[in-house]
């Protein structure tokens, strides 16, 4: 009788195991994206008014950690998410009020980096701005 106990209780304690390591594995192909290939494209304009394209096919679903995992952003992590510093090499100079506007079809995003979705068809941009107003 004590066999079987332990037989049950051995099945039961694997079968919890197997359905850890399953929802477990589910996670992680979630964490990094969607699974589903998008293309993004970003305008990057330059202090001197110059602009450049880069184009990218990535399975996040926001715009901040897409555009870091290919190296196109740095930034800095505050209260409100990533704070983007730098873009396409080139770092703002704080104390001349520069800053990385970003604009979705033209017009400023109303969400950080980090919080906007990728969404075919959305025109992305990352504008050189001087000034605070």
């Amino acid at each position: 009788m004590q066999n079987r106990s332990f037989s049950t209780r051995a099945a039961a304690l694997l079968l919890a195991l197997m359905m850890c390591v399953t929802v477990f594995a589910g996670c992680a192909q979630k964490e990094g994206g969607s699974g589903e290939k998008k293309t993004v494209t970003v305008t990057v304009t330059h202090k001197d008014g110059s602009t450049k394209d880069f184009t990218y096919e990535t399975t996040e679903e926001m715009l901040g950690p897409a555009l870091e995992s290919e190296k196109l952003i740095e930034g800095e992590e505050g209260q409100y998410g990533l704070f983007v510093k730098t873009v396409d090499g080139y770092t703002v100079d704080e104390s001349n009020q520069e800053w990385w506007c970003l604009t979705v079809d033209g017009e400023t995003a109303m969400t950080g980096i980090d919080s906007t979705p990728i969404e075919e068809g959305k025109k992305y941009g990352l504008v050189l701005t001087v000034g605070y107003d």
